[in-house]
């Protein structure tokens, strides 16, 4: 397999992993086949950075818009509302436990600006999660293809101090797929997909957003 076509990478061994989050160390020599650019924004960990741009399209199924308001009691892990062209600023920056936050604050026409966050943070197996409210865990698969970088959930649990607790993978809300696209000139494409294996596609959004300092003026989505 070419390291340029697709890599996959489950863990890290648990002796060996970081204390925090390292993309570079969880791809491997696929590291090499991404963009200078990509591998500038994900290689520094203890670095933050603020991101501008919209999102051409953010959208969800009937389905989608019911998970994401009753999320709303417990935090807000996928944005409620759904519109085009909206403005979107993304802060990422390092957290205590040694994770990565990533947190979108999206501003829907006559809405107040709604934040989503996350934080990217190793397991105690050293594989890669998301963490998001409400102690929902969302595993997760880091691989790079076409020169772009992939995350794919793999398996949703609770955690409550040393106990997990698995979600059913027929639950809500399906398999999440996000790939960060560069586009050079200092801007990169974000897109997220969830699918349902009986519901079909329950989230969608993409949009474009440039590095500090880039005056964003993001392309259509093809």
């Amino acid at each position: 397999m070419n390291a340029s076509t697709v890599i996959r990478t489950l863990r890290v061994p648990p002796a060996h992993h970081p204390a925090r989050v390292d993309i570079r160390a969880l791809l491997g020599d696929a590291w090499c086949s991404l963009p200078a650019t990509t591998r500038a924004r994900f290689a520094d960990h203890a670095a933050s950075a603020e991101y501008r741009g919209s999102f051409d399209e953010v959208r969800a199924s009937f389905a989608g818009r019911l998970f994401s308001w009753c999320c709303t009691l417990l935090g807000t892990p996928v944005a409620p509302f759904t519109g085009k062209d909206v403005p979107a600023t993304v802060h990422v920056f390092a957290t205590p436990d040694g994770g990565t936050a990533w947190q979108r604050i999206y501003e829907f026409p006559g809405r107040k600006p709604c934040v989503v966050e996350s934080v990217k943070r190793l397991s105690r197996e050293g594989t890669l999660v998301e963490a998001l409210p409400a102690r929902l865990r969302m595993g997760l698969d880091v691989y790079a293809r076409d020169g772009a970088l992939h995350f794919v959930s793999n398996a949703y649990y609770f955690e409550l101090g040393p106990l997990r607790i698995a979600l059913p993978d027929w639950l809500p809300p399906g398999t999440t797929h996000v790939e960060h696209i560069d586009l050079g000139d200092g801007r990169f494409r974000f897109t997220m997909r969830v699918r349902h294996r009986w519901l079909g596609e329950v989230f969608y959004q993409t949009g474009c957003f440039s590095d500090p300092g880039r005056d964003a003026t993001p392309p259509r989505a093809p």
